[in-house]
């Protein structure tokens, strides 16, 4: 039984009337058809046995809608090509396996180590962290990270004892070995752009929080590290957006830290006033839901 795809008029008008088909609208259409054809997801055997049944379902599915003329100009060298495509962008365009994923990757790599040694340094060192005894804690998390060196979660503490003893360039290299090894690790992202901040690195500083945003689109920090490193830069508009997003994600969540970007967006407004912009502050806040009276900014 062929599958239907459910895809606007528009996008059939321009491929089949115009003539004119881009590899990108390919790939999309198709990831998008395979996700839809991708229902319940019990664990990854099934997803990959799933996936492998709608491939080539959904890529009959979209190739059938294509004129023939525009079939006919698809050599095998660009059918291999949206192929890839497909396969490198099917998380971009179904949020479903993208969590089922990364939780999956979650399970693995922030697991407890098999080594028996390397979690007794391990929690050596968080007794130690806790202390506030940095020092000591980098001495129980490197003996940890000797006994187990795929173990993640050493590496990403031993990051965070740099980054509070403001060791900040240390601290990068240590997000970047556990990112070696976990290259979605939300940790190691978060806190190596908070390090690169430190650094005045405002560029390595964003792409990560960047890809923190793309990959965890539910977790506020991305949104909130953006607008700060904005700010710093005097990207006061698109400071807001940011900012907003992630308040409202704080409040959402009744999180502390939505005092954070309280503060934050008091100081954009600040910057916006002073350029004539402060409708603008408005207009946003009234756009993200977010409940701002005037005589409460400072």
């Amino acid at each position: 039984m062929k599958l239907i795809l459910k895809i606007p008029a528009i996008i059939i008008f321009l491929i089949t009337i115009q003539y004119r088909v881009q590899s990108q609208d390919l790939v999309r259409l198709i990831a998008v058809e395979i996700c839809n054809c991708v229902d319940t997801i019990e664990n990854m055997d099934s997803l990959e046995a799933k996936i492998d049944r709608c491939f080539p379902e959904s890529f009959e599915t979209v190739m059938n809608l294509l004129d023939e003329e525009i079939q006919e100009r698809l050599d095998e060298a660009k059918l291999e090509e949206i192929i890839d495509g497909v396969y490198n962008n099917l998380l971009n365009y179904c949020p479903k396996i993208k969590i089922f994923i990364l939780n999956e990757k979650e399970k693995t790599y922030y697991k407890m180590s098999d080594s028996e040694k390397a979690k007794e340094y391990y929690f050596s060192g968080n007794k130690a962290f806790e202390a506030g005894d940095y020092k000591t804690a980098q001495k129980q998390y490197q003996k940890a990270i000797k006994e187990d060196p795929g173990w993640v979660l050493p590496y990403d503490n031993l990051g965070l004892t740099y980054r509070k003893s403001d060791k900040y360039k240390k601290a990068v290299k240590c997000f970047e070995k556990s990112l070696k090894i976990f290259p979605e690790g939300w940790i190691a992202l978060q806190n190596q752009a908070a390090a690169y901040t430190f650094l005045n690195n405002y560029i390595y500083a964003m792409n990560n929080y960047d890809m923190l945003i793309n990959l965890y689109p539910d977790n506020p920090e991305g949104y909130f590290g953006m607008a700060r490193i904005l700010v710093l830069i005097k990207d006061y508009e698109n400071a807001l957006v940011y900012a907003f997003r992630s308040h409202k994600m704080y409040l959402e969540n009744k999180s502390e830290h939505s005092k954070d970007s309280e503060q934050l967006l008091s100081m954009i407004y600040e910057r916006l006033k002073e350029q004539n912009k402060e409708s603008m502050f408005f207009d946003k806040a009234k756009q993200f839901g977010v409940n701002i009276i005037l005589n409460q900014i400072p």
